[in-house]
């Protein structure tokens, strides 16, 4: 079994995690500068930090043999907070990672990296998981720069790195977006388990998405890494909940993001 330090451990995405990599039977190591709402529970250690501080990031690497990096700000912000979290922040986790001899490493990009695709809604699997940047934001700039960050370092340190292009995550679809984006934990748990299993370095980046009736995304880039999405947003809601869910703007891939003030934060 390996020993996964996840960074940004108290966040949703990581929370959603953390009880089903512990049923799988690895042993994690949380890094956050918020106490997880959730208890430390056997088989986790507790970090206290940020990825801009590099000693408690060696020490969170200590005995880790991957890492799931879903640290930084995960929405349009201003410019300079933004490269502070998400491009300097990556930097020191990949290069820390490096120098400690991880070898794999899940880092949470985002479908704001590709943002401004026209959304091709009557060509279901026409837009490639490492479709070429068309980011909508500063934010997915950042992505779209971790990503970058993802090939310099699987190049140069010999690592097996995936940049996980995630959509619309939650336990349910929450929106008519959703259903075509939607990203479950279970499957993102699928995508994390299918990079501990790398063993060839590379950098690969990949829709880390549910199998979703009728949603542009081609899933091939992940299922050329043992990524096989399960789950489907068109089966986990009834026809009167599907009908029910709010509107969203399906223009392009990342929706509504197009229209905010650039630079400006919507927290």
């Amino acid at each position: 079994m390996a020993t996964l330090l996840i960074t940004g451990a108290a966040g949703r995405i990581g929370s959603a995690l953390r009880p089903r990599l512990l049923s799988a039977g690895h042993d994690l190591v949380l890094l956050d500068e918020r106490t997880p709402s959730d208890p430390v529970a056997p088989g986790e250690r507790f970090v206290p930090g940020s990825v801009n501080d590099v000693g408690a990031l060696d020490d969170a690497l200590i005995g880790a043999d991957t890492v799931v990096h879903l640290a930084g700000i995960p929405t349009e912000a201003p410019w300079d907070d933004l490269v502070a979290a998400n491009l300097t922040g990556t930097k020191n986790v990949l290069e820390r990672a490096a120098g400690a001899g991880v070898r794999r490493v899940l880092q949470a990009s985002s479908i704001h990296a590709v943002g401004l695709v026209p959304e091709p809604l009557d060509e279901p699997g026409t837009v490639p998981g490492d479709r070429l940047p068309r980011p909508d934001t500063y934010y997915g700039v950042t992505k779209a720069g971790m990503e970058l960050l993802g090939s310099l370092f699987a190049d140069r340190s010999g690592m097996s790195i995936v940049s996980a292009r995630i959509g619309a995550f939650g336990e349910r679809p929450s929106s008519r977006r959703a259903l075509l984006m939607w990203t479950s934990p279970d499957d993102l748990l699928r995508l994390v388990l299918a990079t501990i299993d790398l063993r060839k370095p590379g950098h690969h980046v990949v829709w880390a998405l549910s199998r979703n009736t009728g949603s542009p995304a081609d899933l091939a880039a992940g299922e050329r890494i043992g990524f096989r999405p399960l789950d489907d947003a068109s089966t986990v809601l009834d026809p009167g909940a599907r009908a029910a869910l709010p509107a969203e703007d399906l223009r392009y891939l990342g929706g509504g993001m197009a229209d905010l003030p650039l630079g400006r934060s919507t927290s």
